[in-house]
């Protein structure tokens, strides 16, 4: 995958400046008001085209179709024909490991295992980047902040969240669609209407019987995640915010519905609820695991209107979290823009454009 600040830049982070690339941007949000208003089934002549889309468009959490959703649907569709969705060889944990390894080959040092209370514990540091939800700030400043940011903060709304289960299985999932095999990712829902209406359910605080489902076979390609004959499995649907449902039950006959026998070669599953995951981490709350609501309202407000949303009224003190643009996703886009910020404003130092360097994978 290449170039995902560019992509990303063009897509999501363009909304308060004039964007870099204003044609490329144009055609976006055209295509972007197409498939995020109820005029969105007149593009496509099949129904497999419009559930191919609407699979990817209902990553975040809300309901469809919207002009967020649409967004999302796109931009991520994109990075899917460029350079396709990679999978980290060893799983994720081989990210965290490359970056302790590069952050201690610069004379970097990691502290782990202590939470920060409060800022005055970063006294004299003369760069603070937060990778926190707006509540986790406002806990930190302690009234260090003017009381009109405050109150945006305090505005900033969470959407709802997710049931994970992962499913350890003694072989391949059985697709009665073969090519399916060949996808890291996959989108199970059936056809538009049903993931719509899926996705409706939860917006109105309700439990889906046959929930949309995002389905990951990571050892189909990397054969370090599971003993040879055997495969992992790692899914989550989308729940109310808070939720203690476990809904390992509909999810696997969801996966059943696409994969009949798919039962026989479940070995075991692990469930963690919306609210097992809020417990887990403090950036998720209610289990809503993108630091906070995709809506077109936080789009352009995230948490606050700016142009450079990242920066906090407090000197040195940055927010880099998914409750920054571009919003949630693995790009990693709200550091790097806080970063940026923090080199030119902390210490002067020239930084380099979008897309150069650090803003490349692969």
């Amino acid at each position: 995958m290449r170039n995902i600040g560019g992509t990303l830049d063009v897509a999501l982070n363009q909304l308060l400046r004039i964007p870099r690339h204003p044609v490329a941007a144009a055609r976006f949000g055209l295509a972007a008001l197409d498939q995020g208003t109820p005029l969105w089934n007149r593009r496509f002549s099949t129904d497999a085209a419009a559930a191919l889309f609407t699979g990817v468009a209902a990553h975040p959490v809300g309901t469809l179709p919207s002009l967020p959703s649409a967004g999302a649907g796109l931009a991520l569709g994109a990075l899917a024909h460029a350079g396709g969705w990679p999978i980290p060889l060893g799983g994720s944990q081989s990210i965290v490991n490359a970056m302790v390894e590069d952050i201690r080959a610069h004379g970097g040092e990691i502290v782990p295992d202590h939470t920060v209370r409060s800022l005055s514990e970063l006294s004299g540091v003369p760069a603070v980047l937060l990778d926190v939800t707006p509540p986790s700030l406002l806990r930190l400043a302690e009234g260090q902040l003017p009381r009109t940011y405050e109150r945006a903060l305090e505005r900033f709304r969470f959407g709802d969240g997710a049931c994970k289960v992962a499913f350890i299985l003694s072989g391949p999932v059985p697709w009665s669609n073969t090519e399916v095999a060949r996808a890291g990712t996959v989108h199970l829902g059936g056809s538009r209407p049903e993931i719509a209406a899926s996705e409706a359910q939860v917006a109105a605080g309700k439990h889906p019987e046959s929930p949309y489902v995002l389905l990951s076979q990571p050892s189909l390609f990397d054969p370090s995640r599971a003993p040879a004959g055997s495969h992992i499995l790692w899914t989550y649907c989308h729940v109310p915010s808070g939720s203690t449902r476990d809904m390992a039950g509909a999810i696997t006959a969801q996966i059943e519905r696409f994969a009949p026998g798919f039962r026989d070669v479940v070995v075991r599953s692990f469930t963690t609820t919306a609210a097992e995951l809020a417990a887990s981490n403090a950036n998720y709350v209610g289990g809503d695991f993108g630091g906070g609501a995709v809506t077109l309202g936080q789009l352009l407000a995230r948490p606050v209107l700016s142009t450079a949303p990242w920066r906090t009224p407090l000197d040195g003190v940055y927010l880099c979290s998914a409750s920054t643009p571009p919003g949630p996703g693995v790009h990693g886009m709200g550091g790097l823009h806080a970063a940026r910020l923090a080199l030119k404003q902390v210490f002067g130092l020239a930084v380099p454009p979008l897309g150069v360097g650090a803003a490349k994978m692969g």
